[in-house]
């Protein structure tokens, strides 16, 4: 398909090499940022406009892949007709954008994405859309670049994004928390790489709740009372400690 991609950040990015990587043409790229759109342009060897009034308008699919408030000035400015077009946005209803074109759609990764990774991690894709024939268009194009595609409402989709944001957004603060942790008090971070990397391991074999392990489970307020007051210089940290340990024991318990 020719394609149209809007927006130069790390979702334009992967969508954009996958894109191309499986026979797709990108048709042009534009962003608000010229020096962006230049930048992604060149890695898709493609024409780049930070311009909407200089949009291709011939392309198969037109994929909004900006951040969730840059959607609603695009949805007042970007008119498209019946033009297919695709938002990959989590938090955003499909109606967002109901104004550029007659037949919408979402294509949502559910996955964390940079830029910077070379080759994209498996990436399963919501997909929703606002008709059959945007339904069809947009499925095939998906199927080029997913690992798995699952039809959800943006309802779904929204909740699916909040139970992202727990898995991959939270855990990843908490891990670089304890990194400054850890810097601070002159400790080797590299030390705690292999937990690190057996915790996300165990997890394909095992489903969280039966391998959680700790303090918090054993309910050992002993242990939990001196890690807080190593805490006591950061009160924030301290509380946040609780929170996750109060939440561990009720959990467990509530499934005795």
């Amino acid at each position: 398909m020719e394609i149209v991609i809007i927006g130069a950040g790390n979702v334009a990015h992967a969508f954009g090499q996958l894109l191309k990587i499986n026979g797709h043409q990108i048709k042009q790229v534009i962003s608000r940022s010229a020096e962006s759109a230049k930048e992604l342009g060149e890695v898709l060897h493609a024409p780049a406009t930070n311009d909407l009034l200089d949009i291709y308008m011939e392309a198969d699919v037109y994929i909004l892949a900006v951040n969730d408030t840059a959607i609603q000035a695009l949805n007042d400015e970007l008119r498209l007709g019946r033009r297919i077009v695709a938002h990959t946005a989590g938090a955003v209803p499909l109606s967002a954008i109901s104004r550029i074109s007659t037949h919408t759609g979402v294509l949502y990764p559910l996955q964390s994405l940079r830029k910077e990774i070379k080759t994209p991690p498996p990436i399963p894709i919501m997909l929703e859309a606002s008709n059959d024939e945007a339904l069809r268009r947009l499925q095939s194009l998906a199927q080029s670049i997913a690992s798995r595609i699952e039809m959800v409402d943006s309802h779904q989709r929204l909740q699916l994004h909040l139970a992202a944001v727990l898995c991959n957004n939270f855990t990843n603060h908490l891990i670089a928390r304890a990194k400054v942790y850890c810097e601070q008090e002159g400790l080797d971070f590299s030390l705690l790489q292999p937990i690190i990397k057996e915790t996300f391991e165990r997890l394909d074999k095992y489903p969280p709740e039966a391998v959680q392990t700790g303090p918090a489970m054993r309910g050992d307020t002993a242990t939990m009372q001196l890690h807080q007051q190593l805490l006591g210089n950061d009160a924030l940290f301290q509380q946040l400690y609780k929170v996750l340990s109060d939440s561990i024991y009720q959990f467990q318990a509530n499934k005795l």
